[in-house]
């Protein structure tokens, strides 16, 4: 029987030599990639998906303010007030083309979970295989704008960096400054005689004055999480009989791809977020977002998944948000897979969310006392 070999490839490939057209093996199991975009992001806070056939693409915001009627005489002229005025955001969709060269020698060798020896045709697996490539293109397409949405919440911005692009292109979404906020020093989270809960009372306020909306949702990493659950005034709303405002939130260690809901403390749904990419600049594994953040928003935040067109005479230049291609060189026989997408993904209230970094990844956090 074979078993599995792990730790060293110069075994694995006399293994694999092994394992001919003669010999006999079984295939037991198949052990599928679990490390998929996810999409919490996108659908808690950019609901909103719209297709452009135009290489920009706007949002009209209603500005407003708090204004008070003007006090006046009735034996006087009445006083000249201004319309609300209201203003039209013009955005730039970034470029994704994503280009393969399938491998030709893939539908005349066994696909991955078929069963040793073979059990599908070459044609079938060219078409099983071009299926894989085009479900992995739109899963990095999909990551890609998860990747957005995380930076358009935690800083307002979104930087562009790629092939084509001499220097990076910054889409600033205009975020008032006060909502992106670094707590240094003895204000950092974990420290003794700081208290989480207050900041986040006092943050949301803030998101309601600068919007006019009030956050619904607090998203947390590890380690503002540890450091949230463990202060008093949080413990004391959750853990006692006679929960203030309802409050109940799960305490015992957990932790899910994207985000696991942990209960509601007030007025917030709180929840704790774990993902991660690969940039392709650096091919180093990165958060996605950083240890020590905090975000608070909501459906508030009416964000928009924008898709503009797709730059490709083949497709008319329509709206798409995926644009497969396939074509074939002649000689040498080559596959060619192509997946265009132009998104961006706008939080069309953008004052409705903001971040905090409240203190250093991975920081240890005091134990509670009551």
């Amino acid at each position: 029987m074979v078993g599995s070999v792990t730790g060293n490839a110069g075994v694995q490939q006399s293994l694999n030599a092994m394992l001919g057209a003669y010999d006999i093996a079984e295939l037991v199991y198949f052990v599928r990639n679990l490390k998929t975009a996810q999409s919490f992001l996108l659908d808690h806070m950019f609901p909103n998906m719209v297709e452009s056939d135009a290489p920009e693409v706007a949002i009209d915001v209603d500005v407003g303010k708090r204004r008070l009627a003007p006090f006046c005489s009735p034996l006087v002229e009445g006083q000249l007030v201004e319309s609300r005025q209201w203003q039209t955001n013009l955005f730039k969709p970034a470029y994704i083309k994503d280009w393969r060269n399938p491998d030709l020698l893939k539908p005349v060798r066994r696909a991955i979970g078929e069963r040793l020896m073979g059990g599908m045709s070459p044609a079938e697996r060219l078409e099983a295989n071009l299926a894989w490539e085009m479900a992995d293109q739109v899963d990095m397409i999909l990551r890609r704008q998860e990747w957005m949405a995380a930076n358009a919440l935690v800083s307002g911005k979104i930087t562009v960096v790629g092939e084509g692009y001499p220097d990076p292109i910054v889409v600033d979404f205009q975020r008032d400054p006060a909502l992106t906020v670094a707590l240094t020093g003895t204000a950092q989270w974990g420290q003794t005689g700081v208290y989480p809960s207050d900041y986040i009372t006092a943050w949301a306020a803030l998101v309601l004055q600068k919007s006019g909306a009030a956050p619904t949702e607090v998203i947390f990493t590890n380690s503002t999480w540890n450091a949230f659950k463990n202060d008093p005034k949080v413990l004391n709303a959750i853990v006692w009989p006679g929960r203030t405002g309802d409050s109940s939130a799960d305490l015992g260690g957990r932790v899910v791809k994207g985000a696991m809901y942990m209960g509601r403390w007030g007025q917030f749904d709180l929840y704790l977020y774990n993902d991660w990419y690969v940039d392709p600049v650096t091919d180093v594994e990165e958060p996605m977002i950083a240890d020590g953040t905090v975000i608070l928003g909501g459906p508030g935040v009416e964000g928009t998944r924008a898709y503009g067109l797709i730059m490709d005479p083949a497709f008319n230049y329509g709206p798409l948000a995926y644009a497969p291609k396939l074509w074939y060189k002649e000689n040498p026989a080559t596959i060619n897979l192509l997946m265009q997408s132009a998104p961006l993904v706008i939080p069309s209230r953008v004052n409705a969310c903001m971040a905090a970094t409240v203190m250093a990844a991975g920081a240890d956090v005091p134990s509670p006392t009551l």
